[in-house]
């Protein structure tokens, strides 16, 4: 971040923090003891670098506690304004809490567990959740770091697309800029347990060399991040995040899937009378099937209902899957075609071949689908499911699998050329 860009960060969180107070900037030069005038041009953004002592004055003077103090300090920080000593005191005294989720995760009680426990533990220490737009791989991590903060005190760095005003920025500095920034993050975080979220770390410009020597460095970190892809790197545990779990062919018992679940509580939005009867349980397990089971989806065909009753929609879904699927998230079809694109022409061979077979073919039966030797064929599969083009069939036999129908829907309805395979 440049001066300048901190300087107006620093300056609009001042005036968002009064105006929040109710004050006005004679009343707040009142309460802080500090000069009307070095509110106003502090705010204007005219003062490059106040002494620590008035920004110290000021938060006082508006009340801060907790995060909205931290938040205040690191970004007077990020404005030379705040020593990195004074950064580390605030650190110590006050886990940094993470993005509050705005809903209830449905269907992802394993694999918060699971991940949260190797995190906690110390098991794993860098951890990639992979899988495809749309499967919830944000929505993952933003609750596995709730739950660590929540029950374990753990501080959470939340780096993703948008950075706050908080230690955020120094994470990004440290992690794609100097490595004086990355000596003041380690000499921050110390060896004290703390969570750093690295969500979609290629766009955010992450080197990943940076990510591991920060881990050598501090003893107590853990790094969560969330990908399409491995980030590649030898300390690295990919865990590839699978659609919802489907109802099985047959059950009689729809509504406890995950993937019922969500959409009932997605519809229920729209419909708040709506529930699986006898009469409807086929359709909604059928709907949830075409979808895969990818939460996004989901939660874009339960508009529909709106105005489809579950027959009829699943009807149009046959009909357009692309269209009445991801109408509403246009990034999910192009992410699919992008990820399916981007694949080496054998990996794209083997994921043609096997979206012609019938879903449930077990890996014996993809060797002779794709014709590769079996070490051959087990690695490109296992690519595919990490990519999350690829799913197994039944959550209670993970040795049986499919390509997803949204990935051949859209790769057949862009006509997506196939790479010359190797």
């Amino acid at each position: 971040m440049d001066g300048n860009t901190s300087q107006r960060q620093f300056s609009e969180l001042l005036r968002s923090y009064r105006i929040r107070r109710g004050v006005t900037q004679r009343q707040l030069a009142d309460l802080s003891t500090v000069s009307v005038r070095a509110i106003r041009d502090l705010e204007l953004g005219r003062t490059s670098r106040p002494r620590h002592d008035t920004v110290r004055l000021i938060a006082d003077g508006l009340g801060l506690s907790g995060r909205s103090l931290v938040d205040f300090r690191a970004a007077a920080a990020a404005h030379g304004m705040v020593s990195r000593s004074d950064l580390k005191m605030m650190y110590d005294a006050e886990p940094v809490a993470p993005p509050a989720p705005l809903d209830t995760l449905i269907g992802r009680e394993l694999e918060v567990a699971v991940v949260g426990d190797m995190l906690a533990t110390g098991s794993q220490r860098l951890i990639t959740v992979t899988g495809l737009g749309g499967v919830g791989k944000t929505r993952l991590a933003l609750e596995i770091a709730n739950e660590l903060h929540g029950r374990h005190g753990y501080p959470v760095l939340w780096c993703g697309a948008d950075p706050a005003a908080d230690l955020v920025q120094l994470c990004l500095d440290a992690l794609t800029g100097s490595g004086e920034a990355a000596g003041e993050l380690a000499t921050v975080i110390g060896d004290r347990p703390t969570l750093l979220v690295l969500d979609a770390p290629r766009p955010l410009r992450i080197r990943v060399d940076r990510v591991v020597a920060l881990l050598q460095e501090c003893r107590g970190l853990r790094v969560l991040a969330t990908s399409r892809e491995p980030l590649d790197v030898r300390a690295e545990r990919t865990f590839p995040l699978a659609p919802l779990a489907l109802p099985r062919p047959g059950s009689q018992d729809v509504a406890s899937s995950p993937a019922v679940r969500l959409l009932v509580h997605h519809v229920r939005q729209v419909r708040p009378e709506f529930a699986v009867t006898g009469a409807n349980a086929a359709a909604v397990a059928e709907l949830c099937r075409r979808l895969d089971g990818i939460p996004a989806a989901l939660a874009a065909a339960a508009s529909w209902f709106m105005l489809y009753d579950a027959e009829t929609l699943l009807d149009c879904l046959r009909q357009d899957p692309v269209g009445f699927a991801v109408e509403k998230l246009p990034d999910l079809a192009d992410l699919v075609g992008r990820t399916v694109a981007a694949l080496p022409g054998a990996e794209h061979a083997v994921l043609t071949a096997l979206g012609a077979a019938p879903p449930g073919w077990s890996m014996a039966e993809a060797v002779e689908l794709t014709g590769r030797t079996p070490v051959a064929c087990a690695r490109m599969v296992r690519m595919l499911l990490i990519l999350g083009l690829v799913r197994s069939v039944d959550e209670s036999d993970r040795t049986r699998f499919q390509v997803l129908d949204l990935v051949a829907a859209v790769a057949d309805s862009r006509r997506l050329a196939v790479p010359e395979a190797v």
